[in-house]
């Protein structure tokens, strides 16, 4: 009996060992062990390599999944967001919107052009008007009335040919409105632009030139006083100087020596009503140099009526 007893024992180790064989076919990894197809992870799954790869599931650097530079870099966050392009140089700030020449300063918008200068502001207006002020009606030499008509001399240097540019006429009748220099007695004769270094310039009224300025009275049924105002200096080193005027209807003259010789630039008003009357559509008024000079660089000439 004890030799089937031992057979027994031998055939149940026998099984014993072929299922255990037949179980290690893939070592389990619970016990923190190294298995192969692990990545060399302990304790890590069998099929990481295949399945659960750190580069498409949740890796940091993937560009696909969850990587910093398609979700939270340059592209959305950076330059195109909160960059350059949305608060930067193109939509807040620099010289197009906020300063600079073109729009907030400059010689274009606030220097000699618009607001200062000897153009329009500078040393003639500045001096007899407070700061260039235009008055009811337009007038700017410091004389008041209800309408103006104002005209300046302009040229390309010193020695240029002088030419006329209109600043304004608003009488009820502005169809006749001509100025223009001549000489009694030069043959040929072409204005001349001057006095730029110490001054805007202007005409150079010396010698035989005068002006002639056509307008008209017309639609004025009452005039109360004419204003004949000249911007501009005696065109001499030594001595001052004076203008006169004349028209169809009446003459009249500044005292000798009303016009200084000193820089910069002034108005000097004269009352030239008697020259006037209403209701002519024919008006010629002439101005010329007086003395003791007899020479003058007129850069704004301006007749202000109050009238209605």
């Amino acid at each position: 009996m004890a030799a089937p007893n031992m057979t027994k024992k031998l055939l149940g180790i026998v099984a014993l060992a072929l299922l255990s064989a037949s179980a290690c076919g893939s070592p389990p990894c619970l016990d923190g062990g190294e298995c192969a197809g692990e990545g060399n992870t302990p304790g890590g799954r069998d099929d990481a390599g295949n399945d659960g790869s750190t580069t498409n599931d949740g890796g940091a650097t993937s560009p696909s999944d969850g990587g910093a530079k398609s979700d939270s870099g340059k592209s959305d966050a950076g330059d195109r967001d909160g960059g350059r392009l949305d608060g930067g140089d193109t939509d807040g700030g620099g010289d197009l919107d906020g300063g600079g020449d073109l729009d907030g300063g400059g010689n274009l918008d606030g220097g000699d052009t618009d607001g200062g200068g000897n153009l329009d502001g500078g040393n003639g207006d500045a001096g007899a008007d407070g700061g260039g002020t235009v008055f009811p009606g337009g007038c700017i030499s410091g004389a008041t009335g209800n309408y103006a008509a104002r005209f300046r001399w302009a040229g390309n240097g010193s020695g240029s040919r002088a030419y006329v540019q209109y600043d304004v006429n608003n009488f009820p009748d502005s169809s006749r409105w001509k100025a223009g220099a001549y000489s009694r007695g030069a043959v040929g004769y072409n204005p001349v632009f001057s006095d730029i270094f110490l001054g805007a310039g202007g005409l150079d009224m010396g010698g035989t030139v005068f002006m002639d300025v056509e307008l008209s009275t017309a639609r004025l049924s009452t005039i109360r006083k004419v204003t004949l105002a000249v911007l501009g200096r005696s065109f001499n080193t030594t001595a001052s100087g004076s203008f006169s005027w004349m028209s169809f209807d009446g003459a009249g003259a500044t005292p000798s020596g009303f016009v200084s010789n000193v820089a910069p630039y002034r108005w000097y008003l004269a009352d030239a009503t008697s020259a006037f009357r209403a209701g002519n559509a024919g008006v010629l008024l002439r101005i010329s140099p007086g003395g003791p000079s007899g020479s003058l660089v007129v850069n704004r000439v301006e007749i202000c009526i109050d009238g209605q």
